[in-house]
């Protein structure tokens, strides 16, 4: 998650005393596989309807494109066949309020298991009370709301009462943050200065499972331009595309401080720890 800070996004920083990689290292030794993913990214469609100058939305155009229902239908599925209890979020880097399919799809998803936790992170452009009230009663169970502002101070006229009515509700997070914010380069997309070999361990291929559009299984959520394929969801099992070769030698890297491929042209930086040593 991140905060806003001097007009820069930082990560929020939990208990950064754990070592992600020691723990890491150790469930493989004993295991000898790596930890199933704890979310599901679901880009269920491609577009936003806003432009800011940190968003690779910005720099990078693509075709407005939507996840076929099949698709969907499918990742949903295979998630209940493994049992899954996590995170499912229903957006990359798109606004997710623009899928017209999105109360469909959250009470697919929840009536197929209640362990599943539906998410959704929007610019709250297009949200009204109502809305709201409509996607808590279809199973939603958290929003974020990320409010970009040029330097102003008012709430946005639509969030307003949205902001006084669910105040005291954790369902929903309200950030107010700035247009003028750098988030890192999106694999490459975004033009930054960086000196790659400062960058070296990513926990982001060790717990998330992406899937773009059309449900080709990618290294990371920050892989805007697509240009990573596992594997699709349609003709392979979901354990499989999690634990193939491809990602694994990522990882493998990863553990080693060595980006490859797409990672070496990431400036995300992780000085915090998600995993609990035992």
């Amino acid at each position: 998650m991140y905060i806003e800070k001097n007009n820069k996004a930082k990560r929020k920083q939990p208990d950064i005393s754990k070592c992600d990689k020691n723990f890491l290292n150790s469930y493989y030794e004993t295991h000898k596989e790596f930890p199933l993913f704890s979310q599901v990214l679901i880009e269920t469609r491609t577009d936003c309807n806003k432009r800011c100058a940190f968003c690779p939305q910005s720099f990078y155009k693509r075709k407005k494109e939507v996840m076929k229902w099949g698709i969907y239908k499918k990742i949903i599925d295979s998630l209940v066949d493994i049992g899954f209890a996590g995170r499912i979020a229903l957006f990359l880097s798109n606004e997710p309020l623009l899928e017209t399919r999105l109360i469909k799809m959250i009470r697919y998803a929840k009536r197929k298991s209640p362990r599943f936790f539906v998410d959704i992170t929007t610019n709250g452009l297009l949200l009204d009370v109502d809305k709201v009230d409509e996607l808590f009663s279809s199973g939603l169970d958290n929003m974020n709301i990320n409010d970009y502002r040029n330097d102003s101070t008012d709430f946005k006229d639509n969030l307003v009462q949205i902001v006084e009515i669910f105040r005291n509700n954790p369902k929903i997070t309200y950030n107010a943050r700035s247009s003028k914010e750098q988030l890192p380069n999106y694999a490459g997309v975004i033009p930054q200065q960086f000196n790659s070999p400062d960058f070296g361990f990513c926990n982001f291929p060790f717990r998330k499972l992406v899937f773009d559009i059309k449900g080709n299984v990618m290294v990371c959520c920050n892989d805007f331009k697509h240009t990573t394929n596992l594997g699709n969801i349609e003709n392979n099992l979901i354990l499989s595309l999690w634990y193939s070769e491809k990602m694994n030698e990522i990882r493998e890297n990863l553990l080693k401080d060595n980006r490859i491929r797409l990672c070496a042209n990431c400036n995300e930086n992780q000085n915090y720890s998600v995993y609990n040593e035992k």
